[in-house]
């Protein structure tokens, strides 16, 4: 295992389009764990770091004023999280997911922990205009959503969780980060509950760097998200935003039915490690439906 010292990761997210990406430089980040993103967004071409957080005058309640970047979380009307209550029954195609093993590489910047892999030549082939260090698993893990290949690019945490259920929140919630050829965005999300020890969530507790910019780079233990997925794969279906700065619109939610177990411990360990809270309040649903299947059905999960 070694260990060593990294400036600050910045902002891995705003993919929508083309245009988002050539002005957004991006870290070399594959799994996001603590808080969804960093505090410090840097924006090709301006001087100055957009600052934002979860408390105070940099909250989620303030951040369409803190630069024109932002102004979707305040303006926008297909915002996330939102509360799962008013929902339509429609049949929705199963998600097929394929997820591979990764070497653990965890880096602490001060407001997150984040898994970082080498971009490999195959997804550079695939994936040009995202430049030389993007958000990516090496191993090609995948989902096939409405009939659309979608890469995993990184996954991270929640503490509470965002979105809600009939206004209860969920102690935790994971989001798993996608996105296809035209740079769109689907985040399976997953809603974590307080139960049985969870091993998988237990290496990410016993790898984390306590240090500020610190990396834990130990190529003995790999990490597949396939284990931090319920059996059941039935979900509500929905188009929102990221929920953090610049919120950007235009991203496929599927958020899991069921939840998986972590014990009380982890949790607390868990928000011991991030030190505050990482959620936004629910947003306006406006005009949009929240879609969930008609039926119950189970998807059986190979690799």
């Amino acid at each position: 295992m070694k260990i060593l010292a990294l400036p600050c990761a910045r902002s891995p997210f705003a993919m929508l389009s083309k245009e988002v990406w050539e002005r957004i430089v991006m870290s070399s980040v594959a799994i996001v764990f603590a808080s969804t993103l960093p505090v410090l967004t840097l924006y090709a071409g301006e001087p100055e770091q957009i600052t934002w957080g979860y408390e105070g005058n940099l909250g989620p309640l303030h951040w369409g004023s803190l630069g024109p970047e932002f102004s979707l979380c305040e303006k926008g009307m297909a915002q996330s999280p939102i509360d799962l209550l008013r929902t339509r029954k429609t049949p929705l195609d199963d998600i097929h997911f394929s997820y591979r093993d990764a070497p653990f590489h965890v880096v602490n910047n001060g407001h997150t922990l984040q898994e970082v892999e080498p971009l490999s030549e195959t997804i550079k082939s695939r994936y040009p205009k995202h430049g030389q260090t993007v958000l990516h698993f090496d191993k090609d893990s995948t989902i096939v959503f409405d009939d659309d290949l979608y890469l995993l690019e990184q996954f991270h945490f929640h503490a509470p969780s965002e979105h809600t259920v009939d206004q209860r929140h969920y102690p935790m919630e994971l989001h798993l980060v996608h996105h296809n050829e035209r740079h769109e965005v689907a985040v399976v999300a997953v809603f974590m509950e307080e139960g049985k020890h969870n091993p998988f969530f237990e290496t990410f507790l016993e790898h984390a760097p306590s240090q500020v910019g610190a990396v834990v780079d130990d190529h003995d233990h790999t990490v597949n998200p396939m284990d931090l997925l319920p059996e059941r794969h039935s979900y509500y279906r929905y188009s929102g935003s990221f929920t953090t700065p610049p919120c950007s619109e235009g991203v496929i939610w599927a958020v899991m039915h069921d939840p998986i177990e972590v014990s009380a411990e982890q949790i607390k360990k868990f928000r011991m490690l991030l030190g505050h809270d990482n959620v936004r309040p629910t947003q306006p649903l406006h005009k949009r439906f929240v879609l969930e299947p008609d039926i119950t059905y189970t998807t059986e999960v190979k690799n």
